[in-house]
């Protein structure tokens, strides 16, 4: 074989090998980038999440907003990967509104607290949300103050949200006028509290749920004050109404012989 067949031949061979590396290349390149779209719409769905099912009460409006830009971020990587107009459009409407939740002066409706399995569902969304800000921490999407802002938040939310399910139960007791079991409820609440009752939110509500205790129980306290006053009057009628009937008995009473047989 000639020098020249032999150059043609590695050249030829060298082609080949270029070429499969380069299909090699490509292909990991098209599976990174499919990697990178199911992260990216797999972040939109989790933050989405949080955003529909998280109540209000638990979702400051600085931490919402924040939520608001994350997925702004992750429609605008997916549109840098690839331009769709379906998606375009989608971040318009969240940036809409985003921008009109910012601007707007009205409280959003609060979630009532009214069901274990609603307890249970909000408690997987707090350590959802709190693995959440440890990825967002090392990703560089949020800043280390405000990531221990929010995690310490959501711990408070953690015993809160038990809290607030007791206090339901207690003021669903107390419209219905089982005011004891009203009171057996607020302490509930209190004592779920106990893990952070040193934290100034919680000593706030702490003492709001003593006040409303004590008030409930000077009512339980007078009520039992004019119930037992009530049996002492009719006690007491009823001892008269005794006494008058045994006077009456002895002044009309006649005694008569017996007749003789």
């Amino acid at each position: 074989m000639t020098t020249v067949s032999i150059i043609v031949l590695l050249l030829i061979i060298g082609g080949f090998i270029g070429f499969a590396i380069f299909l090699q290349l490509k292909e990991q390149a098209r599976l990174a980038k499919l990697r990178k779209v199911a992260t990216l719409n797999n972040r939109l769905r989790q933050v989405n999440r949080y955003l529909d099912e998280m109540p209000p009460q638990y979702q400051p409006k600085d931490m919402r907003l924040w939520l608001f830009s994350r997925m702004i971020a992750a429609y605008d990587e997916l549109l840098q990967i690839q331009p769709d107009a379906t998606l375009t459009r989608r971040r318009a409407n969240l940036a809409e509104e985003m921008l009109d939740f910012q601007t707007s002066k009205q409280k959003r409706r609060l979630k009532p607290m009214n069901d274990e399995v609603l307890i249970l569902e909000v408690k997987r969304l707090f350590e959802s949300f709190q693995s959440f800000l440890i990825t967002s921490k090392k990703e560089n999407n949020i800043n280390s103050d405000l990531a221990h802002r929010y995690s310490k938040m959501i711990d408070f939310f953690y015993y809160k949200v038990n809290a607030d399910y007791h206090a339901y139960l207690a003021r669903k007791a107390f419209l219905s006028g089982q005011l004891e079991t009203a009171v057996k409820m607020y302490k509930e609440a209190l004592s779920q509290l106990t893990p952070i009752k040193e934290s100034p939110e919680a000593k706030s509500i702490i003492l709001k749920y003593k006040d409303v205790i004590q008030e409930i129980e000077n009512d339980l306290a007078l009520q039992k004050k004019e119930a037992d006053e009530i049996k002492r009057k009719e006690a007491e009628a009823s001892s008269e109404e005794l006494d008058n009937e045994w006077s009456n008995f002895i002044e009309d009473s006649t005694f008569k012989e017996k007749k003789r047989f």
